[in-house]
């Protein structure tokens, strides 16, 4: 359960920049299901979704960029050899920057506890990495470990909590590269005390980005092959409104031509290892609707409409992020989707019901109509916005005298709140 994440010096954004899911008093007392009690005194309830406006090349993709990156350094960086680079991507409109450390922090919730997990890095090493935990029956914070580069010393200062990190640490951390962050190293090495913070940023915390449909549709894919996971997947569809018979897949062999390219897109994905991938197979999608006369009538999915692709490709990690309690980060979720479709999406979050795991939706988009429809309070509602710097910040609507999300469209075209173009007339 995300609580809060911060950057800095990474891509747009400059200075320091924390987004929360922590709820307002306001939105606590709505009963509408938008918030989930955490039973923790310091973080009592959190939000179920929240969204994130601005114009184009305002930061919104940056922000997810940002999660993508951290993750990727969690997942990736243990397996570093001597004088590997880390791909950082720190700000590029002033000269000081780029010889600056990134920082990315995280908090969030993993059953009885509250971790609080950062680090900054540059290009060659890791400057500063730190881990927090916050218990629910004490309420006290332990410190789990950290470590400081010394310029001075060109050595690390180290903590580690010997009552929390059983095992061998004096090895975890003699095996740490500079270019490595120690939670992963740890963790490769069997440090059991960290795996729910490791597992957390690197599989329950879901991000998809707005030009990964054939990705997202590959995950339901997945899911056709079973017939279970099947029904489910065209009883969501139903209950927006894409009333299909059947969906069927065949697996087919990837034309000659594509081949070479998707190969070297797989092996990207898997960190450069080579995989064997010559028996790949290119799953053909067909759907099937029922006529007037009751006959059985198929499609090729490339020829449905662009709504019910979207909404197809999404189903999938929807439905497993509601199923498993994870957080989804989408990059524009309305897209191709109607205001409709879009709002039902958004309301399976905030259905107790149907929200039972504590999931959580975090999505940018260009569509206010979520918010004018009642679909989120003002607290769920983030804009981000560029300074004459051109260095991004983001800002919550709570952050301006509002008593409601309401009319917050027009007031948001209006540039009331920033994150809008500025359109020459």
């Amino acid at each position: 359960m995300l609580i809060e994440f911060s950057v800095q010096n990474h891509r747009t954004f400059r200075t320091k920049q924390t987004f929360t899911m922590a709820a307002t008093a306001t939105t606590q007392r709505a009963g509408h299901g938008h918030v989930l009690q955490t039973g923790f005194p310091a973080m009592p309830f959190v939000l179920t979704e929240a969204c994130i406006f601005g114009a184009n090349g305002s930061g919104k993709s940056s922000l997810i960029n940002a999660m993508a990156a951290m993750k990727h350094f969690v997942r990736t960086s243990g397996k570093n050899s001597p004088g590997d680079q880390f791909e950082t991507k720190p700000f590029v409109f002033d000269s000081t920057s780029h010889k600056e450390a990134s920082e990315f922090e995280v908090v969030f919730i993993v059953g009885d506890l509250i971790y609080h997990y950062g680090f900054s890095l540059t290009k060659n090493r890791v400057i500063e990495e730190w881990l927090f935990a916050r218990s629910k029956t004490t309420g006290r914070e332990r410190h789990i470990f950290s470590r400081e580069f010394n310029p001075l010393e060109g050595e690390y200062d180290w903590h580690l909590n010997s009552s929390q990190l059983k095992g061998e640490r004096d090895s975890w951390k003699s095996q740490t590269l500079e270019n490595a962050l120690f939670l992963s190293t740890a963790v490769r090495l069997n440090a059991e005390y960290l795996d729910p913070v490791f597992n957390w940023i690197t599989k329950s915390w879901q991000l998809i980005y707005s030009d990964e449909l054939e990705h997202r549709t590959s995950r339901t894919t997945d899911w056709l092959r079973e017939e279970e996971k099947k029904k489910r997947i065209l009883q969501f569809l139903a209950s927006a409104d894409i009333e299909l018979a059947d969906v069927s897949v065949e697996d087919k062999e990837v034309p000659a031509e594509v081949f070479s390219v998707v190969k070297a897109f797989v092996e990207s994905q898997n960190d450069g290892e080579k995989l064997d991938i010559n028996d790949m197979k290119m799953p053909d999608l067909t759907t099937y609707r029922v006529d007037s006369e009751g006959t059985k009538r198929s499609l090729a999915f490339r020829e449905e409409s662009s709504g019910t692709q979207a909404l197809f490709g999404l189903s999938a990690v929807i439905l497993d992020t509601l199923d498993n309690g994870r957080t989804l980060v989408v990059d524009e979720l309305n897209t191709g989707l109607h205001p409709l479709a879009f709002q039902h999406l958004v309301g399976l979050f905030a259905s107790e019901k149907i929200n039972s795991k504590g999931a959580q939706l975090v999505f940018t988009t260009h569509d206010t109509s979520v918010a004018d429809q009642e679909c989120l309070g003002r607290d769920q509602i983030w804009m981000v916005e560029k300074d004459p710097q051109l260095s991004a910040r983001l800002v919550p609507l709570s952050d301006f005298k509002e008593r409601g999300a309401k009319g917050f469209q027009k007031k948001y075209l209006d540039g009331r709140f920033g994150g809008v173009p500025r359109v020459l007339e």
